[in-house]
């Protein structure tokens, strides 16, 4: 004679609903973790790429980095002003839009408490417009890195005899180019920290000394000349 069959237990019941339920919410978050590291991932992969799309432009636009000479009322000199933040000289890369010459700046900008390394590019760049501070006829401004903690440029050059990394340059004073030039950089990607170091030398080439030595009056800034190239 075959026994009743026998149902489960309120006690059971509630033992397998416990062991189920502990189940799910393991599984679910073993998920959502997943999905959250996926998007971490994601996330921190696109802006390492613009991070170093931005690398690229900064280190194409140095190495075509050009001395014009800019002759003011009594001293001739190179336009390149390098300090710590800020960053600006005059590129040979060219608009196909504009021509010629471009002026290339580089800044902080602080907005609602955050800060972010910008370029202005301005074209084309005529020593009269460099001279009294005007940009070209095309100027655009584009935001280079969103978001920064730490920046500084340094540059590296033969000042007095001495050849060493320096926190600024000036070409007025100096009346020539850095060899190379260095970027520190500190920014947070994603919910992670990151820094970049990034040192690029300079396809350098100094005016001949007759251009430096131009008397008022501009004539040697009227023609085109051949530019010696600095030895390294």
């Amino acid at each position: 004679m075959d026994s009743p069959s026998r149902g489960f237990t309120l006690l059971e019941l509630i033992i397998s609903l416990t062991i189920f339920g502990g189940v799910a919410v393991i599984v679910y978050a073993t998920l959502t973790l997943g999905a959250r590291a996926a998007e971490r991932g994601e996330t921190r992969a696109v802006e390492n790429q613009r991070a170093r799309a931005a690398l690229t432009l900064i280190a194409r636009q140095l190495k075509s980095a050009y001395p014009l000479v800019v002759q003011a009322e009594a001293e001739t000199f190179v336009y390149f002003e390098g300090r710590p933040d800020t960053l600006s000289f005059i590129s040979a890369a060219g608009r196909p839009e504009a021509g010629g010459l471009e002026k290339v700046t580089y800044f902080l900008r602080e907005h609602q408490g955050r800060r972010s390394l910008w370029v202005r590019i301005s074209a084309p760049a005529l020593p009269a417009e460099v001279l009294n501070g005007e940009e070209g006829g095309v100027t655009q401004e584009a935001e280079v890195f969103p978001h920064v903690e730490r920046l500084a440029w340094e540059y590296f050059g033969t000042v007095r005899d001495r050849t060493a990394w320096y926190e600024s340059w000036s070409g007025q004073e100096e009346r020539k180019l850095p060899t190379a030039v260095r970027l520190f950089w500190h920014a947070p990607l994603g919910e992670f920290p990151s820094e970049w170091r990034m040192e690029i030398p300079l396809h350098v080439y100094e005016p001949l000394p007759e251009l430096l030595s131009a008397p008022p009056g501009g004539a040697f800034l009227s023609r085109r000349r051949p530019l010696s190239r600095r030895a390294q």
